[in-house]
């Protein structure tokens, strides 16, 4: 149980530094997500420090390892943090749908531009020379 009394505000700690991390790469720019996304983002990392601190706090404060104490307050709390699990999974699929509809939105711009330069016909060799050809006599006629 000492691990999990470790572990818990370990975790704690690493969703903090990563929430910070990633609004900072956001307002300097280096970030490619959009504001949804981002806000997305902070929701659940928001959520998840407020689960791993209910559990801490379950564990280790009130003492919720048993149901044989307090069986109302356990079967509350419990169920609490089982609804905070589902609003974290609801938010992340939402930040899932968000990548994906990316993803596809990303995938017909590139598929646009390649067809685009597909389509375009290229000059041949001969009809680039000339241009280069009548750009020198141009360039030398006028000085």
């Amino acid at each position: 149980m000492w691990i999990v009394a470790i572990a818990l505000p370990i975790l704690i700690v690493v969703f903090v530094l990563l929430l910070l991390a990633e609004v900072r790469r956001f307002k300097a720019g280096r970030h490619l997500i959009s504001p949804r996304r981002l806000g997305l983002r902070l929701i659940a990392g928001g959520l998840m420090i407020v689960l791993l601190t209910a559990v801490f706090l379950g564990l280790f404060v009130l003492d919720l390892n048993e149901v044989r104490g307090r069986p109302h307050l356990f079967l509350v709390f419990w169920s609490a943090c089982l609804g905070v699990s589902v609003l974290v999974i609801l938010v992340m699929l939402a930040d899932m749908r968000e990548v994906e509809d990316r993803y596809a939105q990303r995938r017909h711009e590139l598929s646009r531009d390649f067809a685009r330069s597909a389509a375009k016909p290229e000059e041949p060799p001969a009809r680039q020379a000339e241009a280069r050809g009548d750009d020198e006599a141009r360039h030398d006629g006028g000085g």
